[in-house]
Order: C-alpha cells, then structure tokens, then sequence
C-alpha cells in the first residue's frame, strides 16, 4: 500500500514538472525570455516598468516586474502558458487574489496584452483596447541581453 501511495505521488510530481516544462518551453518559442520595457535605456520606474520571463527546469517559469519602488514590483508564477499562433502567447498569472489569464500580441520585438480576463470573469483588455479607458494596450520592447 506504501508503495502504491508513493508511486502515486510521483505520478504527479512529474506530470507538475512536465506542464512547468511545457509552459517554459512556450516562452521560449514565443522569444519572451528575458528582459522587457517601454523604454530600455531609461530607469525602471511606475510608468517605465521592466518586466523580466524567466523560464525554469525545476519549477514554474515567472515574470518579475521593476519599477524602482518596492511597493510596486513583484515576483510571480506563470502557468497553462500556450502558443495561440506565431504571433500569440496566452499565459496565465496570480494578481490581486484572482489568476489573471493574458494573450500576448508579439510583433518582431514588441509586445503587448490583446486580451486580459481574470477568474473571477472581469474582462480588462478585449481586442488589444483596455476596457476601462476605450484606449489601446501599450507596446513594450524586448530589451538587449
């Protein structure tokens, strides 16, 4: 009985590696690893955020975001990553005490969110236009290595 319980458990530790693999292999074919902003030669700050994907061999891949003020940055794990076509990634991430899932616009080297909905249903970013402002997503850039 031992043997099967623990058989069991490593049943799901490897199918838990084996989608942590997957959602880091997803990113690095849609070239998200690495460091990302709207402006790469200034300072990370609130409105020039630099956010960084980092994939994992043990664990899940996560994106950090640096704005220069503590309160503000953050360290999070990105799950169900999947290629939507060459030119989307959709991902999925906690925030806020609800898992925000977003599909990645990428073009050459630039992204942007297309859509953002979290569980809780609330759609925040439909077609690449921010719900709240009727204005369109902002484009980051994919910074040099």
């Amino acid at each position: 009985m031992r043997s099967a319980a623990l058989g069991l458990a490593l049943l799901v530790l490897a199918a838990v590696a084996a989608r942590a693999g997957a959602d880091s292999d997803a990113l690095v074919k849609f070239g998200l690893i690495g460091d990302w902003a709207r402006d790469c030669k200034a300072f990370p700050s609130p409105t020039n955020p630099f956010m960084t994907f980092l994939p994992s061999t043990a664990g899940q891949p996560t994106r950090q975001i640096i704005t220069g003020k503590p309160q503000y940055d953050s360290l999070v794990p990105i799950s169900d990553a999947a290629l939507v076509d060459g030119n989307h990634l959709r991902l999925s991430y906690p925030q806020g005490g609800v898992t925000m899932t977003v599909t990645l616009l990428k073009d050459q080297r630039r992204i942007r969110p297309f859509e953002a909905v979290a569980s809780d249903g609330t759609l925040s970013v439909h077609g690449g236009i921010v719900q709240a402002s009727g204005q369109p997503t902002g484009w980051i850039e994919k910074c040099d290595d």
